[in-house]
């Protein structure tokens, strides 16, 4: 009899812990849905993160079907996530404020890369300095990374987009514009930077090496970040899985950048050198000392104060890690 009970003693204490074990697992780890988890992506060369885990089986391994969706303007981006038209956006801190201030409803939950040097303003040789720009026609997207970035420099000498002769355009049109020498100056990316030296006397006159941290923050669509949370962490997970094959594996992903970015090899090893991949690790540690929280506030309250945004912004309730936090 003492050796029936201990054995059904036995039993139970399997079955329970069992019964934890999966309760826990699918808390950690929800499964994923078989619907598309539809991705806006803009032509920076950070965005080829995404081509890289295609096109290498990283978000089949998770079993998630992401479904990749380009546009060169911002502001298609900004509507394509507005109307639902997308899941998820990987972007700068100064679009959620935008976003926000539109009335999106959405979690930043993970930052994928930071530009350091991938960014910047391209010139004409007479403008050698951020105060010879009053004045000059200077192409930009309004409301965008670039407005941001240009407004960060102006603000540290003094001066807002207000001093210039503003030509609203996106990215890749501000640099096609410097280059045909249709405008003084652009803001831009890569490889428009680089390209700056085709025009006689173009030159990078600042960029975001100068910049602690302008990194990519994942915005996701709150109606996906609860009811999809396990497709939401799939990609997370073959997002950083991606990130650490890249660091060993730096010639083939340049490769599949160059193909897809439709430049050479070459441009895209240069590319890659001016931006810093973040890691898991990385994250954990950013979201641990609140660094994307105070990133997003203050892109949001310099926004609100050039009058870009109309209502401010509580970046507590937008940053959400507890995704990242469960993501293993």
């Amino acid at each position: 009899m003492k050796n029936f009970k201990v054995g059904i003693l036995i039993i139970i204490v399997v079955i329970v812990g069992f019964v934890a074990w999966y309760n826990l697992s699918q808390k950690v780890s929800p499964s994923t849905t078989n619907q598309p988890l539809r991705v806006g992506l803009n032509p920076w060369i950070g965005n080829g993160l995404y081509y890289v885990a295609q096109e290498k089986g990283f978000f089949t391994k998770e079993n998630i079907n992401v479904q990749l969706e380009s546009f060169d303007d911002g502001a298609v981006g900004k509507q394509l996530f507005n109307t639902n038209k997308i899941d998820a956006l990987p972007i700068t801190p100064e679009t959620g404020a935008v976003l926000a201030d539109g009335g999106v409803d959405f979690k930043m939950v993970a930052m994928t890369v930071t530009s350091q040097g991938a960014d910047g303003v391209i010139a004409s040789a007479e403008i050698q300095k951020l105060s010879d720009l009053v004045g000059k026609k200077v192409a930009f997207e309004v409301g965008s990374p670039s407005h941001f970035l240009l407004s960060y420099f102006l603000e540290n000498v003094g001066l807002t987009t207000n001093n210039l002769v503003v030509v609203n355009s996106s990215a890749p049109d501000s640099g096609a514009a410097f280059l045909a020498g249709k405008v003084d100056a652009a803001v831009t990316w890569e490889p428009w930077l680089s390209k700056a030296v085709e025009r006689p006397g173009g030159h990078v006159l600042v960029d975001s090496k100068s910049l602690a941290l302008f990194p990519d923050m994942m915005y996701v669509r709150t109606d996906v970040f609860k009811g999809r949370p396990g497709d939401v962490q799939a990609m997370l997970r073959a997002l950083f899985a991606t990130i650490d094959w890249i660091g060993v594996n730096e010639n083939e992903a340049a490769d599949i950048i160059a193909k897809n970015f439709k430049i050479s090899n070459q441009e895209a090893k240069d590319n890659l050198k001016t931006i810093r991949w973040l890691t898991y690790k990385n994250n954990m540690d950013s979201f641990g000392s609140g660094q994307p929280r105070d990133l997003l506030q203050k892109a949001a309250d310099s926004w609100l104060r050039l009058g870009i945004t109309r209502s401010r912004l509580d970046a507590k309730n937008i940053v959400d890690d507890s995704l990242l936090k469960n993501l293993y």
